[in-house]
């Protein structure tokens, strides 16, 4: 009985154990763990025209400026430099803020599908201060839509319309007559279908030594395929369609296909797919954070990419002496045991 005991108070340590290490790994996986620090920012004397709903007003309204400041944002995301553009129109950011923030990749949405291309068309650099100041008026108009709007409408920029009214499109409305670049953005990016995902087949495999591995890289887009892309495979042991660690092919139907060759003394090798000048984004996100609410989200760029690892083996028809061998025991215990059984049956 004691025995007994003590196997169940070992399997309550190990549940103990199991249960903490994975609460452990629980909590630092968890979201607010990214450190975020504003370098600085460029672009800071441009501006934007508009009209914003302030739903946040004890009477909310709409509320015209002529001075909306839109700069680029230079951040620090673990250690990690990169430009960041803003959201949220009512939370304001500054160079020296520093605060923890969660970060997701964003949905194929139609809003965030308008937001990609406008992030994929506009020269975003500290010296085109037109396109940054255009881009992120765009970027608000998109961020605010009137979900339905998007999907069935085109852009009539109505600044009377609340919420409330069939005409409301979003709580953000530029001024096209001040700042038609800003248009000209939204124009040209609504309900434009680009590209948010790529997935690479096979994802592993293991293969006789020698082998070729066919590998076919599918597109995801938000709305249907609308425009073909290039997509880059690349290894690093091996070589792709024979053109080396590297290489590019067009898409038909979002679908782009390649074969890795590698030499039979290759263990193993790893591929890696990317859309060519083409990314998505993903969103910094302090507002859900403990006593980070007095700072504002942003966007980050980032590559759309799909990796997968495969591993080679000899390939041999011998079977090996250690394992006939192993097989030999096998049926000797085997036949001992129904020996056995037998004998106790007669008796």
């Amino acid at each position: 009985m004691s025995n007994k005991r003590a196997l169940v108070e070992s399997i309550g340590k190990a549940v103990v154990v199991f249960l903490f290490l994975l609460v452990t790994t629980f909590v630092a996986s968890a979201d607010c763990d990214r450190n975020v620090t504003v370098l600085d920012v460029c672009c800071e004397g441009t501006q934007t025209w508009g009209w914003f709903y302030n739903y946040t007003n004890a009477t909310p309204e709409w509320e015209y400026t002529t001075d909306d400041r839109t700069p680029l944002f230079n951040l620090s995301v673990d250690g990690v430099q990169h430009y960041g553009f803003c959201i949220n129109y009512l939370v304001p950011l500054a160079p020296g803020n520093t605060f923890n923030a969660s970060i997701y990749t964003a949905e194929p949405t139609c809003k965030n599908n308008s937001i990609a291309h406008i992030l994929n068309n506009w020269t975003i650099d500290c010296g085109n201060c037109a396109n940054v100041s255009a881009g992120q008026s765009a970027v608000w108009y998109f961020w605010y839509i009137n979900g339905t709007f998007c999907n069935l409408s085109s852009p009539s920029y109505n600044h009377t319309a609340t919420p409330t009214d069939p005409g409301w499109e979003s709580y953000w409305i530029p001024n096209c007559t001040a700042h038609p670049l800003a248009c000209d953005f939204i124009n040209a990016s609504i309900n434009k279908s680009v590209p948010y995902a790529i997935t690479l087949a096979p994802g592993s495999g293991y293969y006789p030594k020698g082998s070729t591995v066919e590998l076919t890289a599918t597109v995801s887009y938000c709305a249907g395929a609308d425009e073909e892309v290039t997509v880059v495979f690349e290894t690093d042991n091996g070589n792709i369609s024979g053109s080396g660690t590297v290489y590019e092919n067009a898409t038909s139907g979002g679908i782009a296909s390649a074969t890795l060759v590698c030499d039979p003394s290759v263990d193993s090798a790893n591929v890696t797919v990317r859309i060519k000048d083409m990314s998505w984004f993903r969103i910094i996100d302090p507002l859900g954070c403990p006593d980070q609410a007095d700072y504002q989200p942003t966007l980050k760029m980032v590559n759309i990419t799909d990796n997968a690892g495969f591993s080679f083996y000899e390939d041999t028809n011998e079977v090996p002496v250690l394992t006939l061998f192993g097989i030999a025991v096998l049926l000797g215990l085997l036949s001992v045991i129904t020996a056995v059984n037998i004998k106790r049956t007669k008796e």
